[in-house]
């Protein structure tokens, strides 16, 4: 057997040359996704894989949260609050995440990172909400929130968490207070 794998070298060769085009890609998607950054509206790289998530994270929160947030705001998802984060996760997914130039022009030079930190934080905020109902318990919450960290660490590091830990926060702490002082009678509804 050993007489005929030496025969045909391209036998043992094949794997190993299979193994390295698959790295040269997977190094070729990284630097493309490190080199273009958030690609919105384009496309994300085919096919998916771990290497390229940050487009798909964006895309996913973008029309995902935009979408959800925006039905939550017009009061077709309604539970407590669910407008007052609806409006805040919306507006922090359609308008800031997406640097739509306009935005990005009206908020001055660095604009585009400024619009796309408002939008994680506007984002974190509206779900920080969420988090002080009895929502909370919903996986859909949770896995919205480690989506929206993950697309920040991964293109701002881990020193662009902070700022947003703060936001998730601020959100929760906004929601207990608006609870608390029954701004929007949702205590009263219930008695009625």
């Amino acid at each position: 057997q050993v007489a005929a794998l030496a025969s045909h070298p391209r036998q043992i060769a094949a794997p190993a040359q299979a193994a390295q085009g698959l790295q040269r890609a997977r190094a070729w998607a990284s630097a493309m996704v490190a080199s273009v950054g958030l690609r919105f509206p384009a496309f994300p790289p085919w096919p998916p894989n771990w290497e390229v998530r940050v487009p798909y994270l964006e895309w996913w929160l973008i029309l995902f949260l935009g979408t959800v947030g925006l039905m939550k705001a017009a009061g077709f998802l309604p539970h407590d609050l669910s407008q007052v984060a609806g409006l805040v996760e919306g507006v922090g997914a359609a308008v800031f995440l997406p640097r739509w130039p306009a935005v990005v022009g009206l908020l001055g030079k660095g604009g585009g990172d400024r619009s796309f930190k408002l939008g994680c934080w506007m984002i974190l905020a509206g779900l920080g909400v969420i988090m002080s109902t009895n929502k909370r318990k919903s996986p859909t919450c949770w896995s919205q929130i480690w989506f929206t960290f993950e697309l920040m660490r991964s293109t701002k590091g881990m020193a662009a968490c902070r700022p947003a830990v703060i936001a998730l926060f601020m959100g929760l702490a906004g929601g207990l207070v608006l609870q608390q002082t029954d701004v929007f009678g949702a205590k009263a509804a219930k008695l009625a």
